[in-house]
Parts: structure tokens; C-alpha cells; sequence
């Protein structure tokens, strides 16, 4: 009896020794390596930018004033034109004729004139005399008038033709610079058809266009900053001078200029960003516990962005809801982080909440660290 207790326990013993062997060991924790930085002190709140081109404040599409073949154009993109000056040439020929047609036509116009008052006053005599009636009279009459007014006739289409005549030469009608060609020699053109863009000299814009969600907040005479991306360092002052009320109807913007002070460096065709000012204030009004991180750092669905932030003694991530008040090229002020804490700014979206990280380099402040 003691001998099969004693098979029974070392049975039992064995089974449990084979299942102490069989348990895996418990996997390693994944430790996942980011870049951080260490979020500066408040700064001052960026409003909207806006990307545009400088253009003249006055763009005119030059165009003849009659159809013809062009058989001349004067100048090429980016000539200088003075007031005046001629710019292209249509054809003549068919001008020339309608004018030489009218000149005929007028002076028909002018030789039945004289027959039809030498009938009057012949019919006035003969009236007198007692040859004819007083109807013959009237008829005469109505006939001289009717001469007289077709006269007249004649004589102003024979001025439209001779004007026509002229009007194949275009002429640049202020001084300023051609920004476009749109027809060359040899094409037949329609009155009316563009042929070049004269842009006037003087006074200069940025066209910008302005998106649906911010239009609400743009008014006429807004001061905006404006800088060049072919002047780096070049701030300019300037406002809102025009904005369409009616969005287009392709794009769903709406159209605005930006007057600023002219400098003569700025070119025509230069690209150019326009900052507007910040929500409730002036373009770089103080933001109040606002910072700046870099875009790098958020994460989540547009309107509920989120950083991880770094908790120094545990060697792990918190997520943190941010509310972002503006962007720039690569940069956004937030709300709902502060001075001095740990932001990860490179690897955010591989993360999970209180995952262990390890943390490259020494953390910077500023954005752009």
C-alpha cells in the first residue's frame, strides 16, 4: 500500500515538473526610438497664409476693334511699350476697300441731294405758273428730304469706314509691359480677340484667392504681412484693397488683391505669401499660452490633433489633445502643451498609448529643433 502511494506522488510531482517546463518565457517589451524637443516659451500667433502672384493693378487685353488677318505683331512677352505705341497689324486691304466704298456711296448720296432740290425748286416755279398742283409740290418736297437724310447717311458710314480704316493698327493705350501673347501672325481674328496683356505701370498687387472657411474672416482693409519667395528676408506691409462677395464657381474661392507699398525689387509674375492676421487680432498678435512645435509632432484626424509627450522617469509616451491655431510652412501653433515639456516630433504616428520609447539625442527647443 505505502509503495503505490509513493507511485501516485511521483507521478503527480512528474506532471508538474513537465508543466513548469513547458511555460514560454514572457515576451520583451517593444522600445521604440524618437526624436524629441522641449517646447518653448509662447510666441506670437501666425493668422492664415495665403500663396499669390504680383500683378498689375491694371491689366488690359489689347484687341482690334475689327476682324482681320493679323499680318504684324511689334512686340513679344515682356516688352516694354510706351502710351501710343503700335503693337500689331491686321490686313488693310478689306478696310481700305469699305472706306473707298463709302466714299462712293457718299458721293452718290450728295448727287441725287442736288438733283432732288433742283426738282423742288423746279416744281416751285412750274407751281407758280399755275403747270403743276399743289401734290407735284409736296411729292418734290418729300423726295428732297428723303435725299437729305440719305445724305447724311452716306456721310456717316463713309466716317465708320475711314475710322474702320484706322483701326488696323493697335495701339498700347498706356505705358506699361506686355505679360501675355495670344495670337500670332497670320491668324484670323474676330473683333474683339485678345492679342497681348498690357500691364499698366504703377501701382502693383497680389492676387490671392481666399478659401470658403476663412472667407468669413477676411475684410476690406485687413492689414496682412507679405513676403517673396525670390527676396528671402523681405517683409512687406500690406491690405486687403479688393475681395470678391461671390465665390468662383470652379474653384469655390474667392477672388482677392492685396495692395502693399511698392518696392523695386518686387517683380510681375513673382510668387508671394500673404499673411493674414490672426484670429482675433493683428497679423502677430500675442497668442497668450500658445506654442510651436513642429508639424512632424501631430497626429489624429483633422480638428482633433493630438502630440506625445514624453514622461522622462517612466521612459514613456502620453497622448495629449491640442488645439492648433495656425500653420505655416513647417511649423503649427497649439494650445494644451506648455513650456519646457517633452514632444515627440519624429515616429508619432508608429506609437501607442504608454508605449516605452528610446530617446534620440539631446531634445532642443524651437520648432524647427
Amino acid at each position: 500500500m505505502l509503495s503505490v502511494r509513493r507511485r501516485i506522488w511521483a507521478a503527480l510531482l512528474l506532471s508538474l515538473l513537465l508543466g513548469a517546463c513547458g511555460k514560454s518565457a514572457p515576451p520583451l517589451e517593444e522600445i521604440r526610438p524618437v526624436r524629441v524637443m522641449r517646447v518653448g516659451a509662447p510666441v506670437s500667433a501666425p493668422g492664415a497664409e495665403l500663396t499669390g502672384t504680383v500683378r498689375a493693378h491694371v491689366e488690359t487685353p489689347l484687341s482690334f476693334r475689327i476682324g482681320g488677318k493679323l499680318v504684324e505683331r511689334r512686340v513679344d512677352l515682356g516688352a516694354v511699350v510706351k502710351q501710343g505705341q503700335a503693337i500689331a497689324r491686321i490686313d488693310p486691304q478689306d478696310a481700305s476697300l469699305n472706306a473707298t466704298a463709302a466714299d462712293a456711296q457718299a458721293a452718290a448720296a450728295r448727287a441725287q441731294l442736288a438733283q432732288a432740290t433742283m426738282d423742288y425748286e423746279r416744281a416751285l416755279r412750274l407751281y407758280e405758273q399755275k403747270f403743276v398742283s399743289q401734290a407735284e409740290v409736296d411729292n418734290r418736297h418729300t423726295a428732297l428730304d428723303a435725299a437729305r437724310e440719305s445724305a447724311r447717311q452716306a456721310d456717316a458710314q463713309r466716317a465708320l469706314a475711314r475710322n474702320q480704316a484706322g483701326y488696323t493698327t493697335l495701339l498700347a493705350d498706356a505705358n506699361g509691359v506686355i505679360t501675355q501673347v495670344a495670337a500670332e501672325p497670320g491668324q484670323v481674328l474676330a473683333a474683339g480677340q485678345p492679342v497681348v496683356t498690357l500691364a499698366h505701370d504703377g501701382e502693383r498687387e497680389i492676387a490671392v484667392d481666399v478659401p470658403e472657411h476663412l472667407r468669413a474672416s477676411v475684410k476690406l482693409g485687413d492689414a496682412v504681412e507679405v513676403r517673396f519667395w525670390a527676396l528671402p528676408g523681405k517683409t512687406l506691409p500690406g491690405r486687403i484693397s479688393e475681395l470678391s462677395p461671390a465665390a468662383d464657381a470652379a474653384a469655390r474661392t474667392y477672388p482677392a488683391r492685396i495692395g502693399f507699398n511698392h518696392d523695386a525689387a518686387v517683380q510681375l509674375g513673382m510668387s508671394a505669401s500673404v499673411r493674414l492676421a490672426a484670429p482675433g487680432g493683428k497679423a502677430g498678435a500675442p497668442a497668450g499660452d500658445a506654442v510651436q512645435i513642429p508639424l512632424t509632432a501631430l497626429f489624429g484626424e483633422t480638428g482633433k490633433q493630438q502630440v506625445w509627450l514624453l514622461d522622462l522617469k517612466a521612459g514613456r509616451v502620453h497622448a495629449r489633445a491640442v488645439r492648433v491655431l495656425g500653420i505655416t510652412d513647417d511649423a503649427a501653433l497649439v494650445k494644451g502643451v506648455v513650456a519646457d515639456d517633452l514632444v515627440v516630433t519624429a515616429g508619432a504616428h508608429l506609437l501607442r498609448e504608454g508605449q516605452r520609447v528610446k530617446r534620440l539625442g539631446a531634445a532642443n527647443a524651437g520648432a524647427g529643433q
